[in-house]
């Protein structure tokens, strides 16, 4: 299992490899990648799409496979149908694969059915379903990614899949341009940190120090900490602003070891300069 952190980049190559290496009895790494570049243009001719778009109905589920990742490269719209069909695939890698290329295909009438699919599905799509519906960048994907995928409600987490793929929703959706949906993801995190099992609380904490390489983690966490109304909250920010350990969290913390109203808060701020300095 790959552990170490390792940059967006280089992550965002070896995420689908990592995640099919490891099987269905394995949890992948929770890292932060980019979304999916998308087809900038849908076309709706030529003989390729057609062709390929009968190879998802092979017997052969690695044909299937294949013929799911060749539609996500050929941006031809007419592939969106089918490749919605093989989201139902008997054979689980091919549903993954299908909910992928439906995220670099970029077809936004896509969207509505990968929503609609989210109940039936295990663990490993729904790990798919997060990438290519927050790729979209549209407001039906985006709260589908933070409250249908991301968001536990009044659930108790007893799995570490499920606890694995939830963070993974937390990162994706620290990478979306609309920042209303940052804040709120972030809050789910601060809870999976205080999880009973010290195992989840592990995760969880893996997936804090991911935050950095997201595109909001950081001004999220600032924001916290200066205008959060809960101090827990605020002492939590804190600590991850020190994990970051660059030149904008120590201004942020500066700040808050100086003027918070609550001395608990201070102490966090404070350890957490004192520990970025060493």
């Amino acid at each position: 299992m790959v552990y170490r952190i390792c940059s967006i980049a280089i992550c965002w190559l070896i995420a689908p490899a990592v995640l099919q290496a490891q099987g269905a009895n394995s949890s992948p790494a929770v890292r932060a990648v980019p979304l999916y570049e998308q087809c900038k243009t849908l076309v709706s001719g030529g003989d390729a799409a057609p062709k390929t778009m009968a190879a998802l109905k092979d017997k052969d589920p690695q044909k299937r496979v294949e013929a799911a990742r060749t539609l996500a490269k050929l941006c031809d719209k007419r592939a969106t149908e089918a490749l919605i069909s093989a989201v139902r695939d008997e054979t689980l890698a091919v549903r993954v694969a299908s909910v992928e290329a439906l995220g670099q295909l970029g077809d936004e009438e896509a969207i509505a059915p990968l929503v609609d699919a989210i109940p039936d599905q295990d663990w490993q799509v729904r790990w798919a379903m997060i990438r290519s519906l927050a790729s979209f960048q549209k407001y039906p994907s985006n709260n589908a990614v933070l409250n249908l995928l991301t968001n536990p409600g009044d659930k108790k987490i007893t799995d570490e899949h499920d606890l694995r793929v939830r963070c993974f929703g937390i990162l994706m959706v620290n990478q979306l341009r609309d920042v209303r949906f940052s804040r709120k993801a972030i809050s789910f995190l601060f809870v999976f940190q205080d999880h009973e099992r010290p195992e989840f609380r592990r995760i969880a904490e893996e997936t804090g120090l991911e935050l950095r390489h997201t595109r909001n983690g950081y001004h999220e966490l600032a924001g916290i900490l200066k205008q959060h109304s809960y101090p827990e909250f605020r002492r939590k920010a804190a600590y991850w602003l020190g994990k970051f350990g660059t030149e904008e969290a120590r201004a942020v913390l500066q700040e808050a070891a100086a003027t918070d109203k609550d001395p608990s808060v201070q102490k966090v701020a404070q350890d957490a300069l004192a520990k970025a300095k060493n």
